[in-house]
């Protein structure tokens, strides 16, 4: 059943077949028209009519030499379309070009060149990577592959695309690392991109190689700026200079550090003089900063550090103040303010019981001033503490050559007379004793103490009127008459003090007094106190603040 149906639809399907193709020809008359189509095309040129694909010897041999004539002509015509700054139609020449014959190393880079002339860098890029792919690349085709990549970059970096321009700048620098101009394009690149620790690398590689190059410092010296390192920043500026010192970067990132340092002088001075001595003490060194070798910020900070009682910090700034000063005034400061810092620690050391470390700032304080009897008198005191009295002596007589009749040096004296006396008693060399005790009642004769000291010595020396007199001063001279009256009777036993300064021996102790009272050299004892007193060390108030 079903083979009879096929059977009837055959001739139908033959029918619909034969009628699809009703513009069919024939194949006598394709071939006439493939005739007339390689004549229209290639005329003459009968070695394209073969294309059974059997090549007689001598169309083998034209048709390199036809291929080549087209490649010469297309490249001529880029050439020409170059000269004229037509990229485009250069571009098209040199691909026409290109297609013929793609091993030809200067069709691309000339191709290259017209993608530059349009600006294109990243095709221009492309072409001249092809061709310094070819074997071993010419040397002038890899500078200007690092030269396009380098305009690349630096187009790129005008848009603030730096990540790409670091990326362009970077293969410049990888192909030729000796050109400067590209590495400093990147680090311009990660300035911009905030990534300072690979900025200051570069630098420093870059200036590893380039020692003398005054624009890298300069540079580097901006970065510092940039990120508030003033320290370094003026380090850079210096070394800058040093080498070219009149680099207008450098003198101009000078100028503006100096200015920083003025402002912060002049808010270091204004804080200390408002008693707020540790903002004075941030201002300053804020100024110090911006200029190290400034000697006058040296002092000023060295002042402050004084005023906090941070001795050894403020001598460190003395010293380095002398040393960078260039002018005496400046050098005389330094060296009054050293001396002063010295005196002060001597001081603080002395009330804290440090006496030989008090010695040995003041011998260092006399070494920049010879001529200050403060220094002297208290380096007597220290020497006084530590028992060493022909020392203290020295100093206070020192003291008394320059200031001559100053009763402070005076009593000092008298108390080193004194002090020595006593030893002297205790060895039980009495004649010495009275001989120091004497001393000191010359140079302090209104202490009772000294009378009573050397009176007790006489008595001892077997010379009771002696003894007597000088017990009958120290009671005309003390003031506490019930202190006085037990030991009077001591020397004088069975009588009353009326009796004592009616007798004869008061009436010459009243004499001897009165003679001691009306020496000219001696200071009038309105002045002083006739009570004992322990010396103290001088602070030279009046002398500090002059």
């Amino acid at each position: 059943m079903e083979i009879k149906n096929l059977n009837v639809f055959a001739p139908k399907l033959n029918k619909v077949t034969i009628g699809l193709f009703p513009t069919a020809v024939s194949e006598e008359k394709l071939q006439e028209a493939r005739e007339k189509a390689k004549k229209r095309i290639f005329g003459t040129s009968v070695v394209f009519y073969h294309t059974d694909g059997k090549k007689t010897e001598q169309e083998a041999k034209a048709l390199p030499e036809i291929v080549q004539a087209q490649v010469n002509q297309q490249y001529n015509k880029g050439l020409n379309f170059l000269s004229q700054a037509e990229g485009e139609n250069a571009i098209i020449s040199f691909s026409k070009a290109i297609i013929l014959d793609s091993e030809k190393v200067e069709l691309y880079v000339k191709r290259a060149e017209g993608f530059l002339l349009l600006c294109d860098f990243q095709s221009a890029a492309l072409n001249l990577r092809k061709a310094c792919s070819f074997n071993t690349p010419k040397e002038e085709y890899l500078a200007l592959l690092a030269f396009v990549l380098f305009l690349q970059g630096q187009c790129l970096y005008d848009q603030e695309s730096y990540l790409d321009a670091l990326h362009s700048f970077t293969l410049a620098s990888e192909i030729q690392p000796w050109n400067k101009a590209y590495r400093l394009q990147s680090i311009a690149c990660l300035a911009a991109l905030d990534r300072h620790g690979d900025c200051l690398r570069l630098i420093h590689m870059q200036l590893q190689e380039e020692k003398e190059n005054a624009d890298l410092y300069v540079l580097r010296a901006r970065l510092h700026d940039h990120y508030q390192q003033v320290k370094l920043c003026f380090q850079d500026v210096k070394a800058a200079l040093t080498l070219e010192p009149k680099h207008s970067g450098a003198q101009a990132l000078r100028e503006k550090l100096m200015t920083k340092a003025g402002e912060a002088k002049v808010l270091a001075i204004s804080r200390a003089l408002e008693g707020k001595l540790e903002e004075a003490l941030q201002k300053i060194n804020l100024a110090l900063e911006s200029q190290p070798s400034e000697a006058q910020y040296y002092i000023i900070r060295g002042t402050i550090y004084r005023r906090l009682q941070h001795f050894t910090a403020a001598i460190d700034d003395y010293l380095l103040a002398l040393e960078l000063s260039c002018d005496q005034e400046t050098r005389t400061k330094a060296q009054t303010q050293l001396m002063l810092t010295y005196n002060d620690f001597a001081v603080n050391c002395y009330t804290k019981g440090f006496y030989k470390e008090g010695v040995l700032l003041l011998n260092k304080a006399l070494k920049g001033q010879k001529k200050e009897p403060g220094l002297y008198i208290n380096r007597g005191d220290c020497f006084f503490q530590l028992k060493e009295m022909t020392f203290a002596l020295a100093d206070y007589q020192q003291a008394l050559e320059l200031k001559p009749h100053d009763q402070n040096v005076l009593n000092r004296i008298s108390v080193v007379y004194n002090e020595i006396g006593l030893q002297e008693q205790k060895k039980r060399k009495y004649e010495r004793a009275e001989s120091f005790f004497s001393k000191a009642i010359e140079k302090q004769p209104y202490l009772p103490q000294y009378y009573w000291h050397r009176a007790r010595v006489r008595r001892w020396l077997q010379d009771p009127k002696g003894a007597q007199e000088d017990a009958a001063v120290a009671m005309l001279l003390s003031s506490d008459s019930k202190k006085v009256f037990p030991i009077a009777t001591s020397f004088f036993p069975g009588k009353t003090m009326t009796e004592i300064a009616s007798s004869e021996v008061g009436q010459a102790a009243k004499m001897i007094l009165n003679n001691a009272i009306s020496c000219p050299e001696l200071p009038d004892s309105s002045q002083h106190e006739t009570v004992w007193r322990e010396p103290k060390i001088q602070h030279l108030n009046s002398f500090l603040y002059q």
